[in-house]
């Protein structure tokens, strides 16, 4: 039978915690051996699949159509630079899994620990808020995946036997190191592609609703935090010998919310900057192919494509808004610390005590946030910026092929 707490925190966590099983990659704290071996040979599998049968053989057949800039940026933007950028994810993670587990033992015994219902409560909108996030993420990024294998699958399907040309007719064109020209290795070689496209979306969106989900919960104890702060006891009324011991808790609490995300940050600031750098080039490249698309002039409209290429370019949105997002409500949530102490009745208060709370002021000067590589701070300002950057790419790459042609 479980309890109210364990139904909590599977709430929470459930949907994370199944997506990464799955790569290999869930930092559970159990020290179990076999399940240790278990998790490091998926994590090598899902590796595998994505550069064997996508990176690798795309980045050889981009080389032998380098010039054409129309195809070098369909392949960079929707195989090349989405699988690599999944594999450092899993890196990434695998290589932080031990700085992790702290971090969700510690999310489990905010769960555990006697609360009150309004805190209770709080944490469990962004845990709501939390898992809509996961689900529509991973919904958005299986439908976009889908909508390039299945017409081009079915289109392999239906070509004849002298039509093949092996590089060109595998579901993401690409030169393998060995021959493809046979029934059964045609048929593995795209098997092996689809499964790795999937197991790259995983990876790819996963990772990001695993760090929103351990933003998100920090910053419901940051408002649990504050409230707290506001409903401190005067220190001229009955309750004043209980105010040390709530304002000592408010400290510790506080100092461990910025070991918290600090530790967040240190794991994940790096892959936040490759990702950033990544996306501001598939954004290019994806917006450069939307508008290829719609400059078509042929008598048949390919609707297809510009369905496609709309889906990538809102999933990379999508992702991006969510780390700026995220790393934005961590900025106001801790920024209101100060606010939470002023609005407490400290001018009921005995001086020293007045005093004290001050210094938790001063201390919540600085919010909390996350970065991009220790070099910008991760947030709607960044978001803003990142698209005008992308922009800024576009209308140079748009310049330099119009006067090409």
């Amino acid at each position: 039978m479980t309890t109210d707490f364990e139904e909590d925190i599977n709430y929470a966590i459930g949907w994370n915690r199944f997506n990464l099983q799955i790569l290999g990659i869930w930092p559970d704290s159990k020290d179990n051996e076999s399940d240790s071996i278990f998790s490091k040979y998926w994590f090598i599998v899902h590796s595998f699949l994505m550069l064997g049968f996508i990176t690798l053989p795309q980045s050889a057949y981009l080389l032998t159509v380098w010039g054409d800039l129309e195809l070098m940026t369909e392949i960079l933007s929707t195989a090349i630079l989405p699988n690599t950028l999944a594999c450092v994810k899993l890196l990434f993670t695998r290589y932080h899994l031990e700085s992790l587990r702290p971090l969700l033992r510690s999310f489990g015994e905010d769960w555990k620990r006697p609360k009150s219902e309004n805190e209770r409560s709080v944490m469990l909108v962004n845990a709501k808020l939390t898992r809509i996030i996961s689900i529509w993420c991973t919904i958005l990024a299986y439908c976009m995946i889908s909508l390039y294998i299945i017409p081009r699958s079915l289109m392999i399907a239906q070509m004849q036997r002298d039509q093949f040309e092996p590089p060109h007719t595998v579901v993401y064109p690409g030169y393998f190191p060995y021959d493809i020209s046979g029934t059964s290795a045609f048929v593995i070689s795209c098997f092996g592609q689809i499964v790795a496209a999937y197991s790259a979306t995983v990876s790819y969106i996963c990772v990001d609703t695993f760090i929103t989900m351990l933003v998100l919960h920090a910053c419901a104890q940051i408002s649990n935090l504050r409230q707290a702060l506001e409903d401190l006891p005067s220190g001229m009324n009955e309750m004043a010998n209980d105010f040390t011991k709530r304002l000592i808790w408010i400290v510790k609490g506080h100092e461990h919310l910025n070991w918290y995300t600090q530790s967040i940050d240190k794991s994940f600031n790096m892959l936040m900057l490759i990702q950033i750098m990544a996306c501001i080039i598939q954004a290019c490249f994806q917006a450069f192919q939307l508008f290829r698309i719609m400059d078509h002039k042929e008598d048949k409209f390919p609707i297809e494509d510009l369905v496609c290429v709309i889906f990538y370019v809102s999933v990379t949105t999508v992702q991006l808004y969510l780390y700026c997002y995220v790393g934005e409500m961590l900025i106001v949530e801790s920024s209101a610390i100060g606010t939470s102490a002023y609005m407490s009745e400290w001018f009921n208060m005995f001086p020293k005590d007045a005093r004290n709370i001050l210094f938790l002021m001063h201390r919540s000067s600085i919010p909390l946030r996350l970065t991009a590589g220790k070099f910008g701070t991760i947030s709607m300002e960044m978001f803003s910026n990142i698209l005008k950057t992308s922009v800024g790419y576009l209308s140079v790459l748009l310049t330099v092929t119009d006067k090409n042609n």
